[in-house]
């Protein structure tokens, strides 16, 4: 149980959420779904002095098109990202990964905005952002800026929000025509987070191809493999991006899944299933 007293506010606007988390001093928590702060309240790991909740704010949550990006609000639910018909034209990527977020209840109530901004390394939609070079819209009393997701991610839980922001958009780039793209993951139990999980898109025409690997240290990381496949997906080609994600992965931890030394073969192996799934579909 939570053992420390907060007070919870709901406002039904964003400047008077904005208002609220200003006032609070830092010592203020943002709830969406709630599927990550929750349970490090009850742990006993965030004893913030307030809870503001995002629920009532309008205009935080939904898909539309904005030329050749997805915006997608914040308060986007995993459910809606799993089965919105713009996702799965133009950015499929993010459907494949909204399947795998924890079990029915949690897709319905847990959004994008929360996982990115709790920012755990295994969480599913970590290297599928950066793969799909999305953009994090952040807004504060004092105006709104625009991160790249490669360099939203700092640390293990860490961000570049900073105190008075809220995370409002998603900006993702349409994938384009003949594009190809895989998300797969290694995990023991269904609906839990990865152990290592990687997103590719392969672009043919442009002989374009990265990959996002999760799981392999404190922040995502992502490998242009465009030079390893410009003639192809050859066997000698797949052998090179593996070798690739193994370098990239030398920041990998040890936990109760595996030493460093097992993500890092883990890390070889799931960039080249992505990297060979997501060639075959450009196909």
């Amino acid at each position: 149980m939570i053992s420390r007293e907060y007070e919870f506010h709901a406002p039904k606007t964003l400047n008077e959420a904005l208002s609220l988390l200003e006032k609070s001093g830092g010592n203020a928590k943002l709830i969406a779904g709630g599927m990550s702060l929750v349970p490090m309240m009850t742990l006993g790991l965030a004893h913030p002095d307030a809870v503001i909740s995002l629920n009532k704010v309008p205009g935080l949550d939904g898909v539309k098109e904005d030329g050749g990006v997805l915006a997608i609000g914040a308060m986007t639910r995993h459910h809606v990202l799993k089965t919105n018909p713009l996702i799965a034209q133009h950015a499929p990527l993010l459907a494949e990964a909204a399947k795998y977020v924890g079990d029915v209840q949690v897709r319905h109530r847990g959004t994008l905005g929360g996982v990115l901004v709790h920012a755990d390394p295994a969480a599913d939609y970590l290297p599928v952002c950066l793969a799909l070079g999305a953009q994090i819209k952040l807004q504060s009393a004092k105006g709104v800026r625009t991160v790249e997701a490669r360099d939203f991610f700092k640390d293990i839980m860490t961000t570049s929000i900073e105190d008075g922001e809220i995370l409002v958009e998603v900006r993702v780039p349409k994938l384009p025509a003949g594009s190809g793209s895989s998300y797969q993951r290694l995990h023991r139990v269904e609906g839990n987070y990865a152990i290592v999980n990687a997103a590719a898109v392969v672009e043919p025409g442009k002989k374009k191809g990265r990959v996002a690997l999760g799981g392999v240290g404190p922040t995502p990381v992502m490998i242009d493999v465009s030079a390893h496949i410009a003639s192809g997906v050859s066997d000698d080609a797949l052998r090179r991006v593996s070798d690739a994600a193994f370098a990239a992965a030398e920041n990998a931890y040890g936990d109760l899944n595996g030493d460093a030394k097992y993500k890092q073969a883990m890390a070889r192996v799931y960039a080249q299933r992505v990297v060979r799934a997501a060639a075959a579909q450009a196909q």
